[in-house]
């Protein structure tokens, strides 16, 4: 696309840091909300665009006022100097903190304004907007994690000191008390659902599964076949989850996954550690059915607690490390059944189910968004089993043409009804909630984000030069896409999502920031940062073409330093340069076989200067 600019994630970090630090300090004082009201996921992705690459990317690190770059002191110049720009971030924790915990001390993870009425003629009861839900608990996961590691830091700067540093340190542990309350809150929405195969929700998940039109049957016995890891293995998902005793009953499907809170057959959790307490566990109504988006976030949560970082820096405690493995085998075991179930094929060799757009979940209903999150499960599984380059070639035309669908890649037509998959986004029913007041459900609008993420996190797993190229070019264009819906009025310009900019057929200006949306484009953003930064596999070719200039460059060099008299201090001192840059070209063939290259042309051409020379003093070539 002409004019598409290239994703530059520290210059555009550093752009959404400028803009949301002008948005949220007023008054010296820090504003919580924008297009939501304030609720415990919007304020605490709020602090995630700051707290979220802070603790990512080394170069963008605040937590030692002395280390802090200038660019990003410049970004956050609404936050003081480096020395404040910490203790803002601090204060603004505590206060989210304080806001989201009940009388008792128990952490509060409810939905509020978050939550929206399934028929807008209705209201939310209080019940309904102080229900935990799922994303709360999540996104608390992401804030409580980032959040440890920034104060572990901190609290041992050289300007944290006296009853400051006790104050940061109280902080510290409120901060890991409320990411206790979420990983129990997270087991507890882990479910798992068996299926009749004759029954409406067993008919489409086979019906979508069977892209050969076999026999129902065989759908079923191929269905026991490919998920007998996995139902063998639920077993060890005990903690906070109620067992299907059907589930062992071979004639039945069944589904795993987060239900979008507490489910309401989940059990209690108990630790069997003397002295261990988990605080107050509220009873659950969350229908005990898998919702595909709320499992993507429980996932994408679990990650980030089980992650390299998580473990180096020992940001969990004793009790949190037994629930974080817990989370992890479920995590596992979610992962595995869905990348089966994308890629169930009972005769080889033919077409994918999630290669069939839209998806279709079991209680029917279609949606181009489900197909994004089944590639989104399917692209982390690949990554953590290290799937084949066959498997990553099959994704990437289904991201490309999911960008096309939802004009994103594609203009957009007059009355487009693609356009609803961003605005309003898809209305995701929470079943279950209907027993404390009226149907009530969430508005998903973070199609394009999360379709930038995965795209990026595609390319960091492919070994071909051509499938990675691709995807960084798609990123790019969403990433122009995402440009265009950027607010525009001065409040909270440079910010998301005001999606009037670019669909005509929109007439609702938004000047009011979504955390959720600008959180989602900042967490793309840094997975951006960690794909460009990645080695990409070795390409044997570049190597091997490496070894044969070196060794051509080599042979050269010996030939004039034979050649050359011992007392032409000038000449020996440059082929003794020559020699020491095809020796560290030689150490770089295996692992940067390019510039190795690079080494070897300019040796070679400075050798080819050194023979001309020679041959125009002396009338004789070497």
């Amino acid at each position: 696309m002409p004019g598409t600019e290239n994703i530059q994630p520290r210059r555009q970090l550093l752009d959404v840091w400028r803009s949301a630090a002008e948005y949220t300090m007023r008054d010296r004082k820090w504003r919580w909300g924008g297009v939501r009201d304030p609720n415990s996921i919007t304020d605490a992705e709020q602090l995630l665009c700051f707290l979220r690459p802070a603790t990512s990317i080394g170069v963008l690190r605040v937590e030692v006022p002395d280390d802090t770059a200038e660019d990003v002191l410049q970004a956050l110049r609404p936050f003081g100097d480096s020395v404040q720009i910490p203790r803002t971030l601090t204060i603004a924790l505590e206060q989210y903190l304080e806001k989201y915990t009940g009388p008792d001390g128990s952490p509060l993870f409810g939905g509020g304004s978050y939550c929206v009425p399934l028929d807008a003629g209705e209201q939310l009861t209080e019940e309904q907007r102080d229900t935990h839900i799922l994303i709360s608990y999540a996104t608390s996961t992401y804030l409580c994690l980032a959040a440890l590691g920034f104060l572990d830091v901190y609290a041992n700067a050289a300007t944290t000191k006296g009853q400051w540093r006790n104050r940061v340190i109280d902080i510290r542990e409120r901060t890991s008390t409320r990411l206790t309350a979420a990983l129990v809150g997270m087991l507890r929405g882990f479910t798992i659902n068996t299926l009749e195969p004759d029954s409406a929700e067993g008919r489409n998940l086979i019906s979508h599964l069977n892209q050969e039109k076999l026999p129902a049957r065989r759908i079923v016995e191929h269905f026991n076949d490919r998920m007998q890891t996995v139902r063998s293995r639920l077993s060890e998902a005990r903690m906070g989850v109620a067992r299907a005793e059907e589930l062992d009953n071979p004639n039945l499907l069944f589904e795993v996954g987060w239900t979008w809170g507490i489910a309401s057959d989940a059990p209690k959790i108990t630790l069997d550690v003397p002295g261990t307490e988990i605080g107050v566990q509220p009873d659950g109504v969350a229908l005990s059915a898998p919702y595909l988006y709320h499992t993507l976030v429980a996932l994408d949560a679990i990650d980030q607690l089980v992650n390299e970082r998580t473990r180096v820096l020992g940001l969990l405690n004793p009790q949190q490390e037994r629930l974080a493995n817990n989370l992890d085998t479920r995590r596992n075991l979610v992962q595995l059944y869905y990348s089966r179930l994308a890629r169930f094929d009972p005769v080889g060799g033919g077409r994918w189910p999630v290669e069939d757009l839209p998806w279709i979940t079991p209680d029917g209903v279609e949606s181009d968004y489900f197909s994004l999150l089944i590639c989104a499960v399917l692209i982390r599984d690949l990554r953590d089993r290290q799937g084949t380059e066959d498997t990553v070639r099959r994704i990437e035309p289904l991201l490309s043409e999911l960008a096309n669908r939802v004009r994103i890649t594609r203009r957009h037509l007059r009355s487009d009804p693609a356009i609803a998959v961003h605005v309003p986004g898809l209305l995701n029913g929470l079943g279950g909630a209907e027993l404390l007041g009226p149907p009530m459900a969430l508005r998903i609008t973070d199609f394009t984000p999360l379709l930038l993420k995965r795209s990026t996190e595609l390319a960091s797993l492919t070994g071909g030069a051509e499938v990675r190229d691709r995807m960084l070019r798609l990123s790019a264009e969403i990433w122009n896409h995402l440009t265009q819906r950027q607010i525009s009025s001065p409040d909270a310009r440079g910010m998301w999502d005001n999606a009037t900019r670019l669909f005509s057929q929109l007439n609702d200006d938004q000047t009011r920031p979504s955390w959720n949306f600008t959180s989602g484009v900042v967490d793309a953003l840094v997975t951006s940062a960690d794909t460009l930064v990645r080695r990409q596999t070795r390409a044997p070719i570049l190597s091997n073409t490496a070894l044969a200039m070196v060794s051509e460059a080599e042979y050269l060099l010996n030939q004039q330093m034979m050649t050359t008299p011992s007392l032409n201090s000038g000449l020996q001192s440059s082929l003794m340069e020559i020699r020491d840059s095809l020796q560290r070209a030689r150490e770089l063939i295996n692992n940067q076989p390019s510039t190795a290259i690079a080494l070897c042309i300019a040796a070679v051409a400075q050798l080819d200067k050194n023979a001309m020379a020679r041959r125009d003093v002396t009338g004789q070539g070497l």
